[in-house]
């Protein structure tokens, strides 16, 4: 036979019957729960909220040479800011962790585990306050650490003391808007300096540039590309020049062949007249008539006229150093025998002529193959001056846009150093906490008590389950075969305080 199911006024009898059981644990986790709410150290927490403000100055105008995130940008400044020299100063300054006194189960967990909580290292402490600054980013969950998005964040400290946990909050925040000024100024320090040693660079290497450029045109002067058309107009002159000479040249020996022919059939003449020239003076003379017929065509400049003006004054020369002939000489060259003929005197001029031309020809000749090898090797020299002009094109590049980007990060420094650029700035300034956020009482006496209370209901039906009772006749159905006759009600027992004693009487059930 099955026991019958117990419904809950059954489950209460068994409440009431073993109240004590329940009653001991719940006022025992009740009372645990408020000792510990006032045992437990009291924390307040402080926050202040920092946002980022853009640069002040269009940059249009000065670029910034800081872009880094600011996600990246605020996980660098708060590692710096909680680094273990800065911890360990703000500690110091404020006397933090100094009156602190560990809790009866911060005692008795260290007792269990063998740890000296007295003698904590100052590592310890440092990251016992690590611990208690947060940092979060508007519209994210609270965290340890700062996360990505957003462009302002809040910082938070929790400390046993009201006032000393605002001031703690104060200075993290103006630790975070010093140490942002200061990476800043520093990255756009660092960025000029770069840049001022390889624009040095940049300089020097052109200055090398140039100064091949020009020790490559002193070394191939007037085979240059730029010359090459001067050449060419220089050769078409002397090759005009040599023509000229040429037919001048063919002219006198024509004509030096003719007097060689008249001076040999034309006899010497019987007297001479006083008036008779010298060879000089005759060459004189024809050079300067043959000066005359030059000027009238070509310029002063112009080589054969130059030539034929210094031919003229080496004849003057010559001349003029001639001695004044004596009577005696005078009369010896009056003799018949030994007076000169004019046509000889006019064929020794010609001869004069005829070297002249043949000395200038010479010189026309070889100025000619000059200026034709400079024009061959002009391609040559146009193709390693090409080579030399795209480097000397690309260093000046570089040096150009290293100076341009110079000029911008000097720009950008200036503009941190004086706190226009991308700032940090305190929108809400730490507030005064009024009430501990740490610990909630009420809920820790609450939870005290709930445990309290599932203890006791647990050792109920702990001793309900070891130790049944029979409370009513129904309780007797499914434990014992035979019916029950009648129950007797509870009366005061007179056996000396020895208890009730209850005795199940057997029966037999009638048969139909």
């Amino acid at each position: 036979m099955e026991q019958p199911e117990k419904n809950i006024i059954d489950h209460l009898s068994v409440f009431i019957h073993r109240k004590w059981l329940f009653i001991a644990p719940l006022v025992l986790g009740a009372a645990a729960g408020l000792v510990v709410s006032f045992e437990l150290p009291e924390k307040y927490r402080s926050s202040t909220l920092i946002v980022v403000e853009e640069q002040q100055i269009p940059e249009e105008y000065v670029t910034p040479t800081d872009r880094t995130p600011f996600s990246q940008r605020l996980n660098l400044i708060s590692q710096q800011i909680l680094s273990r020299t800065r911890l360990d100063q703000i500690i110091r300054e404020f006397r933090l962790y100094e009156d602190h006194k560990p809790s009866v189960f911060s005692r008795a967990a260290a007792f269990i585990t063998g740890e000296d909580i007295e003698d904590r290292t100052p590592d310890d402490i440092i990251n016992r306050m690590r611990e208690d600054i947060e940092f979060a980013v508007i519209g994210e969950v609270n965290t340890k650490k700062p996360q990505t998005g957003g462009n302002a964040f809040s910082i938070t400290y929790i400390g046993t003391d009201p006032q000393t946990t605002m001031q703690v909050t104060n200075t993290l925040a103006s630790l975070f808007i010093e140490e942002n000024l200061k990476v800043r100024e520093q990255y756009a320090e660092g960025t000029t300096e770069f840049i001022s040693s390889e624009l040095e660079k940049s300089q020097e290497e052109l200055a090398k540039t140039e100064q091949k450029i020009k020790d490559f045109k002193q070394a191939h002067m007037g085979t240059l590309p730029e010359q090459l058309e001067a050449n060419l107009r220089t050769l078409d002159r002397l090759q005009l020049d040599l023509q000229n000479v040429t037919v001048n040249l063919k002219h006198n020996e024509d004509r030096r062949q003719v007097l060689e022919d008249q001076l040999r059939f034309t006899p010497v003449p019987n007297a001479v007249s006083p008036a008779v020239r010298s060879t000089l003076e005759v060459e004189l003379e024809n050079a300067r008539a043959e000066l005359s017929m030059l000027l009238s065509v070509f310029k002063e400049t112009y080589p054969d006229v130059l030539i034929l003006k210094r031919r003229i004054q080496e004849l003057e020369t010559r001349l003029a150093a001639q001695p004044e002939p004596q009577p005696e000489q005078a009369e010896k060259k009056a003799r018949p025998s030994e007076v000169m003929n004019p046509v000889y005197g006019e064929l020794m001029a010609i001869k004069s002529q005829i070297s002249t031309l043949r000395q200038r020809e010479s010189e026309l000749r070889a100025s000619i193959d000059e200026y034709q090898g400079r024009i061959e090797l002009t391609p040559q020299v146009e193709q390693q001056q090409t080579d030399l002009v795209r480097d000397y094109q690309i260093s000046l590049q570089n040096y150009q846009g290293l100076l341009e980007k110079k000029m911008n990060a000097s720009l950008a420094e200036n503009l941190e150093k004086r706190q226009k650029g991308a700032r940090f700035r305190i929108v809400d300034t730490a507030n005064l906490p009024d009430t501990p956020d740490y610990p909630n009482k009420p809920l820790v006496a609450a939870i005290g008590l709930l445990v309290g209370g599932a203890f006791g209901t647990g050792m109920v039906f702990l001793f309900e389950f070891i130790n049944p009772a029979f409370r009513k006749p129904e309780d007797f159905e499914g434990i014992i075969d035979s019916p029950v006759l009648s129950s007797i009600p509870l009366f005061p027992a007179n056996d000396g305080g020895q208890g009730q004693k209850f005795r199940v009487i057997k029966g037999r059930k009638k048969s139909a």
